[in-house]
């Protein structure tokens, strides 16, 4: 909290830049670095709850703009629609409204320590997110016609060579979510990733 607190600060501090310019500062982004946060609201409740070894409770990936190089996330997540939408959908936003303070009491950022599959990762999400790909209310990882967050990120990988779980997987029996899944911890707690920044 103390970390993300100095950062708001050095942001605030800067008043010839943009919040997120002072956070691209701050953190050096590479394409493909997998974003993560841990939210405040009911989503994030239900998901922390059968996920009980994960810090996270969401997560994208980081795109760089090739007119700015500066980084976005793509990433998709229910309940979180434009005004002018009536359906969860594929979207991208900047570093700073990802994390913004109502939606991110936790965040990181984490990297392949071999980030050769970053660039084509990258690409592929950007590939999806001109599919307008909607988001998958019933979490069937086998349908890759809709999909949730941590399937997203997985798929996005996974096209350009690389399975980011290792093959793990989360298997729930309760009612109504009986099934594999994918969830924020069978990602990022594997040891080829790295933290890159954390608050």
């Amino acid at each position: 909290m103390l970390r993300k607190l100095l950062l708001i600060f050095v942001c605030v501090c800067c008043c010839t830049c943009k919040q997120e310019d002072c956070l691209e500062r701050q953190i050096k982004f590479e394409q493909g670095d997998i974003i993560f946060r841990r939210g405040y609201g009911l989503k994030s409740r239900a998901i922390l709850n059968v996920d009980t070894s994960s810090a996270y409770s969401h997560c994208g990936i980081v795109v760089l703009t090739e007119d700015k190089g500066s980084a976005s996330v793509i990433h998709i997540t229910p309940g979180e629609r434009n005004k002018d939408e009536n359906v969860d959908k594929i979207k991208i936003e900047s570093i700073a409204d990802f994390w913004r303070n109502d939606k991110a009491k936790h965040g990181a950022v984490y990297r392949l320590k071999n980030n050769r599959w970053g660039e084509n990762a990258a690409q592929e999400a950007f590939r999806l997110l001109e599919k307008c790909i909607l988001f998958d209310h019933d979490y069937q990882l086998q349908d890759t016609c809709t999909m949730y967050c941590t399937e997203l990120v997985y798929q996005a990988y996974l096209k350009a060579g690389k399975d980011i779980t290792f093959g793990k997987r989360s298997v729930l029996n309760v009612p109504m979510y009986s099934g594999t899944y994918i969830f924020p911890s069978d990602i990022y707690t594997n040891d080829d990733f790295m933290v890159i920044f954390s608050f």
